[in-house]
């Protein structure tokens, strides 16, 4: 908590030396003193010079710069000032009040009279005229006013207690201090650290009246600042601490006229401050009837259904519920109303419904079209019929589910047509919300329409000219199929990019680790062509150009039943068949080039030094005319031979080996079933697809599974709203059984907000089917009835993560079949409502509201907030934030929290939750009470009628200021909470005329008032 200290005065240079009052003279003056020295024949001479000297004075101000002024209170142009707190201005020098001004310090009360006031006066109001007119002339310096009410002013001899300077800090480290050889240093160290911890500040103690404008004005304290900012002479005055004002004197000129160097405007409010406003508050347990009204249901509803007469203790009334209810409400005859289940009406009600279904089973002659009423919930949960299946049984254990009860109980579907209504009367704008949000669906679903029409041809055209034909049906059915090399000659091009599963060799070497044993790879299909007994050339342009059909060679040629042109390529497969594909280009076996050449002419075991490759040049074996390094008989010369005949046997083993029949079989039937898998449509059309098309991740899984989205629109506004608007008493039945300034705690209706619900997406799928929009009727676009704006993130939550935590229901085709209703919340447990009825938020919008855990104090016969162990960082087991609020003009708020009834009000030895009403600290401001409320045990209990007992209008610090004494307290219990401040206000125990400014505004600031009321107070 921030530490505040207040000093009665500052000044600094030349001023602190205004020990005396300057009588009649215009300006404060005060003796300089200065040492002359001359050197002489005689030695030096010194003499000491006093000479008085005068300071600027409020006759030498003709302006304040507005940049001086930090702050003012209340804020320009508010309308809801609380009339008990004072006006004040602030200015960032510590100095400024007193830096111009001509008194000297007043030993009494340690208080120095400010060149400057601030007045305070009422501008008119329903045809009658204000305190003051206004007034500019281009002879004046400074605008002003003239104030026709002199009782408008605040004595002008007082203007000292209402100036001091505040310093964010503790100065003295105790409540009050004398001892400036203390306090100042601490005030440098603090303005060393940062200037803006530390301001001057003048009030005007003025009481302001309820809902009344005021104009508040920076003025001239002294007669000779007043004269100046009109333009005339300021040595007029008769003394320098002449008052600006209620002491007038001989041929004073504009007597009552003020000039003023800052001005604006503010209104009060109606009510009082924050405090005054908190008290007004009482805990309270609801009325039993808020949250349920009754319907009437003896009647018949029409279409042959029969009225609700049974049992008799309901007297043919239901009750109808609303988003809140009374928690830990006891069930009676109105709750268990269709017991035995299913109820007459029931029965009736779902034999209408299932009429429709019944026409679709049975079709008739044709009739009259038939008109039931709707179920909600049917798509997402797949549900056509109520209580009686197709086959004329029950079905087991979901007679009673949610879908069940919401569509059969009166009191469900009425709040489900809520939501109809809702749908009904915004479908334009739901509708046009839905279609911004489609855009990259309608997209996506062309092109998976046409990636359907895609993969269709490709299937077709594949099984037409690239699936080998089925074996001859004289082979039976179990024959296998010939071998055709067709399919793999037409998908040549494709073959480095479709892969075969292959085992890659035996051990070898990898990475000089060692070895390892062979793998299965996936390796292209070309490569394995290409290394193949097949070769490249049986598959290649220019052989699918000879052998095409129709062409000379193959118009030329004879082939025998046994062997057509299509099995070519498994012939050539074939270890067995003597037909081969020629070999592919090879350079000839004498030929040795310089890097083969390299190769062998450092074989293992021979020594080194060898000749390289670089020493010769490429040649023949055996050709005379290769030099021989040292001669034909050198060692060199043998090598060199040794190392040609090596090179030309490498070679020709590499040209074995590159023969056809050393090769591995392709086997052609496994690598065409590899080409067409891979080429499949099935498998290539919904793979380009998916690398095409933008989805939300929801609807991704239709592109997987290769159907048009079926999509739906996601509006999160908080659909408490909309039920508000049809009527409070739609909302929260007989919400004004609660009285006045009441403090109570409801709970969510569960039921009643899932069949809205529901009621809500199910005619909005209605709605998205008839405009076309491409929906299954599954959806669940609201999710959101309260509105979560307010709930805090937690740590490392993405917004995402954040908004589905905070939804109200789950998506209706996740709702269990066994489910009931009141089970489909999205948290897992039920919110209390904070409900308070009163001015105060409707004033203080800001305060801070939230739930802080118990604990017992002594023997346990008292109930304290817990402590933070880390207050800037609370846990939610010791503080909890509302998650949802909601308002009801004129004076209703409601604050959900994430709390049952039971743990709030606490049980088994835990001590349960207060729920907290705190004014959000700000900057300071000062002010009393309206009205007494007890004795005076802290100087926060001060009130007006103490301080002003006549009535004046002011706070008044003469010899008829009535004392004022701190009293000890009358209820030790109940003000345990004052004890801390009680203990400091000691050290000032008395309101008294002689009080400095420092003491003044310690007495009248207003700390920010807490409340806590523990739940037991507003539970049943």
């Amino acid at each position: 908590m921030n530490a505040y200290s207040f000093l009665p005065w500052l000044r600094t240079g030349l001023a602190t030396h205004i020990l005396t009052p300057p009588g009649s003279a215009a300006r404060a003056s005060v003796a300089v003193q200065l040492r002359l020295s001359a050197d002489t024949d005689a030695g030096v001479v010194t003499r000491d010079v006093e000479q008085q000297v005068q300071l600027y004075g409020p006759g030498d101000v003709v302006g304040v710069d507005t940049r001086a002024v930090s702050r003012h209170e209340p804020r320009a142009w508010v309308t809801n000032a609380e009339p008990n707190y004072l006006a004040h201005i602030e200015f960032y020098d510590e100095d400024f009040p007193w830096r111009y001004s001509p008194a000297p310090p007043d030993g009494t009360t340690g208080r120095t009279a400010p060149w400057l006031a601030l007045v305070v006066l009422a501008a008119g109001r329903d045809g009658e005229d204000g305190e003051f007119t206004d007034g500019v002339s281009p002879d004046r310096p400074l605008p002003f006013v003239t104030v026709t009410d002199a009782t408008a002013l605040q004595p002008p001899d007082q203007l000292g207690a209402w100036a001091h300077v505040h310093v964010n800090g503790d100065l003295a480290g105790q409540v009050v201090s004398s001892d400036m050889g203390v306090a100042l240093p601490a005030l440098q160290a603090v303005l060393a650290a940062n200037a803006d911890n530390a301001c001057s500040r003048i009030m005007c103690p003025r009481r302001l009246e309820p809902g009344t404008g005021y104009h508040a004005f920076l003025v001239p304290a002294f007669e000779s600042g007043r004269l100046a900012g009109l333009g005339l002479d300021p040595a007029a005055t008769p003394a320098a601490l002449h008052p600006a004002w209620a002491v007038p004197y001989t041929g004073q000129q504009l007597p009552g006229t003020l000039p003023y160097y800052h001005r604006w405007y503010f209104t009060t409010g109606d009510g009082g401050d924050f405090e005054s406003l908190v008290r007004l508050l009482q805990p309270r347990k609801p009325d039993e009837r808020v949250g349920r009204r009754d319907i009437d249901v003896h009647r018949s509803a029409g279409l042959g259904l029969p009225g609700i007469v049974t049992p008799a203790a309901i007297g043919g009334v239901l009750r109808l519920g609303g988003a809140l209810q009374v928690p830990d409400r006891a069930p009676d005859a109105f709750d268990t109303w269709d017991e035995p289940y299913p109820h007459p009406f029931q029965r009736a009600l779902a034999a209408l419904i299932n009429q429709s279904d019944d026409a679709l089973v049975t079709p008739a002659a044709p009739v009259d079209p038939i008109l039931t009423p709707p179920i909600y919930g049917r798509w997402p949960a797949f549900t056509a019929r109520l209580l009686v299946e197709r086959d004329h049984t029950t079905p087991v254990g979901n007679d009673r589910n949610w879908v069940h009860r919401l569509n059969l109980d009166p009191r469900f579907r009425v709040a489900a047509s809520f939501g109809t209504r809702v749908v009904q009367d915004r479908q334009e704008e739901f509708m046009a919300a839905a279609w911004a949000q489609i855009g990259d669906v309608l997209v996506a679903n062309s092109r998976i329409r046409a990636a359907q029409l895609a993969r269709e041809v490709g299937h077709r055209l594949q099984l037409r000219h690239l699936t080998p034909a089925p074996a001859p049906a004289a082979l039976g059915r179990l024959a296998a199929a010939a071998p055709s090399g067709r399919a793999l000659t037409l998908t040549a091009p494709a073959h480095a990019r479709v892969t075969q599963a292959t085992v890659v060799g035996g051990p070898r070497l990898r990475d000089g680790l060692g070895l390892v044993a062979s793998a299965v790879e996936d390796v292209a299909v070309g490569f394995r062509v290409a290394t193949s007994r097949v070769g490249p050339a049986p598959v290649s342009p220019a052989m699918r150009r000879i052998v095409r059909p129709g062409s000379r060679l193959v118009r030329g040629l004879t082939f025998p039943a046994a062997a057509p042109l299509d099995a070519l390529v498994p012939r050539l497969d074939d270890a067995d068949d003597p037909l081969t594909a020629a070999p592919p280009k090879r350079r000839p076996g004498a030929l040795v080039v310089a890097e083969d050449l390299d190769a062998r002419l450092h074989p293992a075991g021979l020594p080194d030094p060898l000749p390289t490759s670089s020493d010769f040049v490429i040649t023949t074996i055996g050709d005379p005319r290769v030099p021989a390094p040292g001669g034909p008989d050198s060692a060199d010369a043998i090598r060199f031979k040794a190392a040609l005949a090596d090179a030309a046997r490498a070679t020709a083993a590499a040209e074995l080996a590159a023969r056809t029949d050393q090769r591995d079989p392709l086997q052609v039937a496994t690598a065409t079933t590899a080409v067409l898998d891979g080429l499949s449509a099935d498998r290539t059309v919904p793979r380009s697809l998916l690398t095409a098309v933008r989805l939300p991740e929801r609807l991704q899984p239709f592109a997987e599974r290769f159907v048009e989205a079926m999509a739906y629109p996601v509006i999160d506004l908080p659909m408490y709203r909309t039920l508000l608007d049809q009527s409070v008493d739609v909302f929260v039945p007989n919400l004004e059984l609660l009285p006045p300034n009441t403090v109570t705690l409801l709970e969510t209706n569960r039921e009643f907000i899932e069949a809205f619900m529901v009621g809500l997406n199910s005619e909005m799928a209605r709605e998205l089917l008839w405009r076309e929009y491409p929906t299954d009727q599954r959806g669940t676009p609201f999710r959101q009835f309260w509105d979560p704006r307010t709930a805090p993130a937690r740590p490392d939550e993405t917004p995402a993560e954040r908004q589905e935590r905070l939804y109200d229901i789950r998506p209706l085709d996740q709702w269990p079949p066994t489910a009931k209703l009141g089970e489909n919340e999205n948290r897992v447990q039920e919110d209390l409502v904070l409900v308070l009825r009163g001015d105060l938020l409707k004033k203080y919008p800001t305060a801070a509201i939230y739930a802080q855990k118990a604990r017992s104090v002594g023997a346990g016969l008292e109930r304290v907030l817990v402590e933070p162990l880390d207050p800037a960082h609370p846990t939610p087991d010791e503080i909890r934030l509302p998650l949802y609020e909601a308002k009801i003009d004129p004076d209703v708020y409601l604050l959900g929290f994430d709390l049952t009834a039971e743990q709030a009000r606490g049980t088994g030895g835990d001590e349960g939750w207060f729920f907290v009403i705190k004014e959000r600290p700000g900057d300071p401001r000062f002010g009393l009470d309206l009205d007494p409320d007890g004795p005076v045990e802290v100087w926060n209990d001060l009130s007006w009628p103490a301080v002003d007992p006549a009535g004046t209008g002011f706070i008044r610090l003469d010899v008829n200021t009535t004392p004022v004494v701190l009293q000890e307290f009358d209820n030790p219990v109940d003000d345990a909470e004052k004890e801390d401040q009680h203990a400091e206000d000691l050290a000032l125990p008395l309101w008294h005329a002689g009080l400095s400014s420092a003491d003044l505004a310690y007495i009248l600031f207003q700390a920010p008032v807490l409340m806590a009321v523990h739940a037991e107070e507003m539970l049943p």
